[in-house]
């Protein structure tokens, strides 16, 4: 143990070395880039270098417990490592937080983490007494909340973002407005945006500690997980918070104790063993906490048992992950298609309500995959352009699947991309009435798919063949020449028609999504306003934008 001790003590230098970094640098990253600089940049320039580092590096281990980490768990902040990575930013940084929180994790984390500490205290900058509660916060040492900020922040708080404490005597106080409030060192500050993709100043970012929580799919997985089981086992997703909470009040207590014997210890003056009274505490807590050990052990046993059962209702929760995140996805084609995570929330809650009840789990489960991914394509094609729903269907489509490993990523690319290379391919092509970006694309699809590869062989033996499969009105139907067609199955297809004749790429995808989806997913719902009013809530607005000229009141 001294030597392991020791050797903990020499790591030190590389680990907070690598803590350090994290936590000043890489808090407004996604998960992906964080990872790749810190495995794969940091870690092996710090080896590179050989600055004494602990092998596996893990931040968890540096920066929190995993006493914390279930605690937090048990505050509703999801246990991947992304939120557990912003648990740390979030309490352990040395600016005040500010999170970009699109599906409102942060927020709800924050909330239940405060409590009753920060009821009256969460207000916008638009709220015109913010200021009074700010003030009050500060000198009591209460938690306060900014919730929903846009890209602008109150220069009037400058002086707490950047604690600008002034020291007279032994009173230690901000300038806040005209005002000057004594300083609570328990006093703590956060902020959260729903905005995915702020824009903030330099000047933020040296003020705050911006921290991205936008959940991952797997994140979210976990999320969905924990939904799916409260609504078809509830007794066994209260078996699993209870059992979270209990664990965690034990892991506390046990650390406690742990800290108590050492302070004993510590204080103890002259023989320990004529100390009758420290040998009689020590063993008190020797005897709790080999009970609590016992407890801790029993309750991991019967956490691995609640997983394997929770574990029979992952594919929902990963459906629900995948449908959300294409949903997410639109944003990028229009402003409008901005979805929260709370909205979905109740679709996935409504899909799990609606489905076909079973007595066969397996049945059961895909009657929910069934009603839930119809549910979502009538929600999301309710509010998209005409033009952008066969684009949806294929996009939710191909993750579908790639979520089930069935599509190559490879050619997904290229069908979506073509060849975009400038370069112009050194073998000249076989027949004339071939486009010549046509045959750069074909070229590019034979190096990355054997079986594609086929049909240049093909092209220069049956070019007569190939000519009248490409001269006819549906290519995308024909067969292909030379018996392809038992070779490539229905997307390599596709990518052989996008070479040939891409004009009728939309009627070939429209029979992709028909063959993987069935027929129902290109065929977008009828706005029926029965329909809206059972996807709506009593909390949940439906607004209508009208083109000139329309007139839904005849419809209501």
């Amino acid at each position: 143990d001294m030597g392991q001790l020791e050797l903990t003590r020499t790591n030190l230098l590389g680990d907070c070395l690598l803590s350090a970094s994290f936590l000043s640098y890489l808090g407004a990253f996604s998960f992906d880039f964080r990872h790749r600089l810190l495995e794969e940049q940091w870690l092996s320039d710090i080896s590179e270098r050989k600055i004494p580092l602990t092998s596996p590096f893990k931040l968890e281990n540096m920066l929190t417990s995993e006493v914390e980490i279930i605690q937090w768990s048990a505050e509703s902040l999801p246990s991947d490592e992304l939120s557990v990575q912003n648990g740390i930013l979030t309490t352990r940084a040395s600016r005040f937080p500010l999170c970009i929180d699109p599906q409102m994790q942060a927020v709800t984390w924050i909330k239940q983490r405060e409590g009753k500490d920060l009821e009256g205290r969460v207000h916008t900058f638009n709220n015109p007494d913010f200021l009074k509660h700010l003030e009050m916060a500060v000198n009591y040492g209460f938690p306060y909340l900014f919730e929903a900020i846009d890209e602008y922040i109150d220069p009037v708080i400058n002086t707490v973002l950047e604690k600008n404490i002034n020291v007279n005597g032994s009173r230690r106080f901000i300038k806040l407005g005209d005002k000057e409030v004594d300083w609570d060192d328990s006093f703590r500050l956060y902020m959260t945006t729903k905005l995915a993709n702020p824009h903030y100043s330099p000047e933020v970012f040296g003020k705050t500690m911006v921290i991205n929580f936008t959940v991952t799919e797997g994140g979210l997985q976990s999320q969905l997980l924990n939904v799916v089981v409260g609504h078809e086992r509830a007794d066994l997703e209260q078996q699993r918070l209870e059992l979270v909470k209990e664990m965690s009040a034990n892991k506390s207590l046990l650390k406690k104790l742990e800290d108590t014997l050492l302070k004993e210890l510590s204080m103890a003056t002259g023989n320990i063993l004529d100390n009758v009274e420290l040998i009689t505490t020590l063993e008190q807590v020797k005897e709790k906490a080999v009970d609590i050990s016992e407890k801790l052990e029993q309750a991991k046993a019967t956490a691995v048992e609640i997983d394997e059962a929770r574990a029979k209702y992952t594919e929902p929760a990963k459906r629900g992950a995948i449908l959300f995140f294409v949903m997410a996805s639109l944003s990028s084609i229009s402003a409008m298609y901005e979805y929260a995570l709370s909205s979905f929330l109740q679709v996935f809650t409504m899909a799990l309500e609606r489905s076909k009840r079973d007595p066969d789990l397996d049945q059961r489960l895909q009657n929910i995959l069934k009603t839930l991914t119809e549910n979502v394509y009538d929600y999301t094609c309710t509010g998209l352009f005409e033009k952008h729903k066969l684009m949806f269907s294929f996009q939710m489509t191909l993750s579908i699947l790639g979520g089930e490993g069935e599509v190559d990523k490879e050619l997904v690319n290229f069908f979506l991309r073509g060849n975009t290379s400038l370069a112009k391919s050194d073998v000249p092509c076989p027949v004339p009435w071939l486009a010549e970006q046509g045959w750069e694309d074909l070229q590019l699809l034979m190096s990355i798919n054997e079986n594609c590869a086929l049909v240049s062989a093909g092209l220069k033996s049956d070019s007569q063949d190939w000519r009248k499969w490409n001269d006819s009105d549906e290519p995308e139907v024909e067969n292909l020449p030379g018996g392809l067609d038992e070779k490539l199955d229905i997307f390599e297809r596709m990518c052989v028609v996008k070479c040939f004749r891409p004009d009728r790429c939309t009627i070939a995808i429209t029979r992709y999504i028909i063959a993987k989806m069935t027929e129902r997913f290109v065929q977008p719902p009828v706005l029926n306003y029965r329909n809206v009013l059972a996807m709506s809530s009593p909390v949940t607005p439906v607004v209508f934008i009208l083109s000139p000229g329309a007139d839904p009141a005849y419809s209501i």
